[in-house]
């Protein structure tokens, strides 16, 4: 994947290659990656300014050989300024304008500028450490200011390019990988979050800013953070949070499809390349070639049917069984929107994922479970297709989702009613159904694992305190933004990106800031998002989607005849059996898989730990190899999971 890593020692001669040498090694996983290192030198400070002797300091930066191919840093003030960037910057020629109108220095450089780091330098030295609330993109960024004295870290609003950080002893270390922190100068030493394993076997996945190891924090979105090179003070501060939205309270449904549908198609054509200046082509004279892995939902459709038209047709791709609603529907969908599509068949009896598990474990780190694989083995082959993924990922929570639209969230009791209801969709709604409060009580019954029961709970409770001082009646919605898409399924798009580059226009800041003004019920039933869908691409609105097989149009009569005869159908058990997921990972478990599964969950190694009670773990296996319960599955695969970890970053 692309990314930025790096330590700084307020230390003089601490020896950095060896450090830079090792990260760039763990975190490099296909034979495409490209890296570049830099170190510090005396050159690089007014020694006058280090009485103590110079910081030690080394940069990475990781690519996938697709944007920034430019030679990094870019450099001013003869050297004493350097910025790395990882990621890209949108709507430059708007940046360029407010930068010409700032100091003559910055407009002077970015006139210059000949790539996205150089635009983000002009700025840092228009705007200072407020530089990023500046900025429109995904990105992340490291900036070296010798002649301050200080070292700044800053991210994109929604932290899309996710990098994790620790401070001890007064060093600083980052990466894209939290395993890009483990050879840091002077060692590390591993030690397991227990609140973080809590979470992940009641949530299947972490909250916050916790990692599954104590003292290493995810880079928390919209921040920069200072770190001054003689004293170590850490200062880290967020520029941009949901408080930061407005409200349009008097807006009309027609005014908001309006407004909405415009802002999605402007981003959507603005990343598939129709607004100039934007990353550099990988190869002299030919474009990016953007793509879009295709279901049979709403969002990779629409951003399909909003693309320019081209000379050269946009790629889409879809994955899983044959038989699948996303693969049927998908088909339809490429068709009407004469895409050149392709589709990767996942063969019935699991051993793709046996093929890819390590691949994405060393991706992932565990923060997302195996049972979420289900894209890896594509990724080589579209490598030659596309260049990146204009994603739909989540765009069906920003248009408006029924698990947020709905009284409980929107016209709140008070705070505890809304925490236990945001606290039964995370364990029971959002993936598949995790373990009980009960089966968690039979599950940790050790004395190391005793005081995990309930932790995951209380933990819950103090990350939602901070959201429900924000709108009331988006709370929840926020909470399971940041802490469900941003922290779990944004695991998605770190695996595309081993191989691809991720574009997000669901996640434009216009369309966000619009998005989130508007009363909630103006999003519900997605019926703002399937009225935009109807009006500007009223061919895709007449091709089923995914949940319940129906038209997503509005126009009525197509609407009601065609739901009303998909139910007659069904009924008489006439209507095609299409599976719902593309990848049977249930009935993996039950074959082809079970084998593997039960020699890590019943090996020594794990009962030695003393987590898990294992005549317990032998009934939840026993209990899905029998088939009598639905997504037992969801109790099994964090355990998995969790041990593979274990074994993986800190045996």
């Amino acid at each position: 994947m692309s990314g930025l890593f790096g330590v700084v020692n307020p230390k003089p001669n601490v020896a950095v290659q060896p450090y830079l040498a090792a990260a760039a090694g763990r975190m490099s996983h296909q034979p495409w990656q490209r890296t570049e290192t830099w170190a510090a030198g005396a050159g690089d400070f007014s020694a006058a300014s280090f009485a103590e002797g110079l910081p030690s300091i080394g940069i990475g930066r990781l690519g996938i050989g697709i944007f920034n191919r430019e030679p990094q840093p870019a450099t001013a003030l003869e050297g004493k300024l350097r910025l790395w960037l990882c990621g890209e910057l949108y709507q430059v020629q708007r940046l360029k304008d407010s930068l010409a109108a700032n100091s003559p220095v910055a407009a002077e450089l970015a006139a210059a500028a000949s790539s996205h780091a150089d635009l983000a330098l002009a700025a840092y030295l228009a705007h200072g450490l407020d530089f990023a609330s500046h900025l429109v993109g995904a990105f992340f960024i490291a900036v070296l200011d010798a002649a301050r004295q200080v070292f700044v870290l800053a991210n994109d609003r929604f932290g899309l390019y996710p990098h994790y950080y620790t401070l001890a002893g007064g060093q600083l270390v980052f990466a894209p990988e939290v395993k890009g922190l483990f050879d840091a100068p002077g060692g590390m030493q591993r030690e397991l979050n227990w609140t973080a394993v809590s979470e992940y076997l009641r949530f299947q996945q972490i909250l916050g800013e916790k990692t599954f190891h104590e003292g290493i924090s995810l880079f928390p979105y919209g921040s920069v953070a200072s770190y001054h090179l003689r004293s170590g003070e850490w200062r880290l501060t967020r520029y941009w949070d949901w408080d930061c939205l407005s409200t349009r309270p008097t807006i009309t449904f027609n005014e908001a499809v309006e407004e909405a549908g415009s802002l999605l198609q402007q981003s959507v054509q603005r990343l598939a390349g129709a607004e100039p200046g934007l990353a550099a082509a990988p190869n002299p004279g030919r474009a990016l070639r953007p793509g879009v892995f295709l279901s049979g939902g709403l969002d990779s459709r629409a951003i399909l049917g909003l693309a320019p038209r081209g000379s050269e047709r946009i790629v889409s791709a879809t994955f899983g069984a044959p038989d699948s609603r996303d693969v049927i529907y998908a088909a339809q969908i490429a068709r009407a929107a004469g895409s050149r599509h392709h589709w990767f068949d996942l063969p019935p009896n699991g051993e793709w994922v046996l093929a890819n598990l390590g691949l994405h474990l060393k991706l992932t780190e565990g923060f997302h479970s195996w049972v979420h694989m289900h894209g890896i083995s594509t990724l080589p082959a579209l490598r030659e297709e596309m260049d990146y993924n204009l994603t739909g990922w989540d765009g069906g929570t920003v248009m408006g989702h029924s698990d947020h639209i709905n009284a409980i969230y929107n016209f709140p009791v008070d705070h505890w009613t809304v925490a236990l209801q945001t606290y039964q969709q995370f364990t029971r709604a959002y993936t598949w159904p995790g373990l009980t409060d009960a089966e968690e009580r039979l599950l940790l019954t050790s004395d190391l694992a005793r005081p995990l029961v309930g932790r995951a709970f209380e933990s819950m409770l103090a990350e939602f305190g901070r959201f429900w001082h924000y709108r009331q009646e988006y709370a929840a919605e926020y909470f399971y933004v940041v802490n469900h898409c941003w922290r779990s399924t944004q695991n998605m798009v770190t695996v595309a990106r081993s191989a691809l580059e991720v574009r997000f226009p669901f996640w434009d800041y216009d369309l966000i800031d619009f998005i989130y003004s508007l009363p909630p019920h103006i999003r519900r039933e997605q019926l703002m998002f399937r009225t935009i869908i109807t009006q500007r691409m009223p061919r895709l609105a007449n091709i089923p989607y995914d949940k319940q097989e129906y038209l997503p149009t509005v126009s009525p009569l197509p609407h009601k005849l065609q739901k009303y005869s998909v139910r007659v159908l069904k009924w008489f058990k006439l209507f095609p059996q299409r599976p719902q997921l593309y990848a049977d990972y249930e009935n993996y478990l039950r074959h082809g898989l079970r084998s593997w599964a039960e020699g890590i969950l019943f090996a020594e190694r794990t009962r030695e730990r003393g987590i898990y009670d294992m005549p317990f773990v032998r009934s939840l296996m026993d209990r899905h190899l029998a088939g009598h319960e639905a997504w037992i599955l969801g109790k099994i695969a964090p355990l998995i999971t969790l041990e593979m970890v274990l074994r993986e970053f800190f045996d």
